[in-house]
């Protein structure tokens, strides 16, 4: 592949910034929630909502900067009435109303891609690289983009307690999916997260979002990994996904000390593992959440 390889035309979704931040947070957690992964690992995230938020936000910070890491967002008109689909304690935490700001459209979804290892993408989506620079400030963005031409070398630091997870119920998560995660996506270009505000669900967002992730693995002719949750399945399986393995966690019936205190136990949690071969079908036009929390992923 040459020094400067090609990268997918940028329609209606462009790269990351760490400005975006704030508000990638706020919609990955209003995304996210829906999951029932969410639930069974941040049993209290209402009561600790800023937990969430840093979590999130570290998570996203860490992968907008490495170099072996993609990360993508969507933009759309703002409403004033998506507050209403967001869960209370979210709607209600400072940290939610200070990621919008005064911009007239605000970041609604997000992505993000890992590269398959010894990939010629590597370090090509950071911002220093001249030639994604000038793909992208020909895209949506247009000449109100502020983005730097580099990215700060150290990452925020985070003060992130993780109050609103169970520590346990992580631990169960990890031990049912990592084998299937191993088995079937070790070494492959892996689509890590997908998620969209459900303010701006059926919009097209999480389908251009996937849609330029799988044109970046046919121009590298690689397979695409996913570990998903059943909402992002359904996408996925448009897209040409063939499934590999489907995880079902039960915690109902799990010995109630198997999880922490007071947790809220859901009926079924499932994660389908799949690969999409190289130059399948193209994504639908459904909007959903998609594979794992960032901060479960591998």
């Amino acid at each position: 592949m040459p020094k400067n390889p090609a990268v997918p035309s940028f329609d209606h979704v462009r790269l990351a910034t760490l400005d975006d931040l704030p508000r990638i947070a706020t919609v990955a957690a209003a995304g996210f929630f829906w999951s029932p992964t969410f639930q069974f690992q941040r049993p209290y995230h209402a009561e600790f909502p800023e937990d969430t938020l840093l979590s999130y936000r570290s998570e996203y910070d860490a992968a907008i900067r490495d170099p072996a890491t993609v990360v993508l967002v969507a933009e759309d008109d703002f409403r004033e009435a998506e507050c209403e689909r967001v869960y209370d304690a979210l709607r209600s935490t400072p940290m939610y109303n200070a990621s919008l700001g005064p911009k007239r459209r605000v970041v609604v979804g997000i992505s993000s891609l890992y590269l398959r290892p010894g990939s010629s993408y590597i370090g090509k989506f950071q911002g220093g690289c001249k030639v994604i620079r000038a793909v992208t400030l020909s895209s949506d963005r247009g000449a109100d983009s502020t983005e730097a031409d580099g990215i700060p070398g150290q990452p925020e630091v985070f003060t992130n307690l993780e109050r609103d997870c169970c520590a346990r119920a992580n631990q169960v998560y990890s031990a049912a999916t990592n084998p299937a995660k191993t088995k079937y996506l070790a070494g492959l270009m892996r689509l890590s997260t997908l998620a969209v505000h459900p303010a701006y669900w059926r919009r097209g967002h999480a389908s251009r979002l996937l849609d330029w992730c799988t044109r970046l693995a046919d121009l590298e002719d690689a397979p695409l990994g996913v570990s998903a949750a059943p909402m992002g399945a359904r996408l996925a399986v448009k897209a040409g996904f063939e499934e590999r393995e489907l995880i079902r966690i039960e915690p109902s019936s799990m010995h109630p000390d198997a999880l922490c205190g007071g947790v809220h136990i859901p009926g079924l949690v499932e994660l389908w593992v799949a690969v999409r071969p190289q130059g399948s079908t193209e994504a639908s036009d459904e909007s959903a959440a998609c594979s794992d929390s960032p901060a479960t992923s591998s």
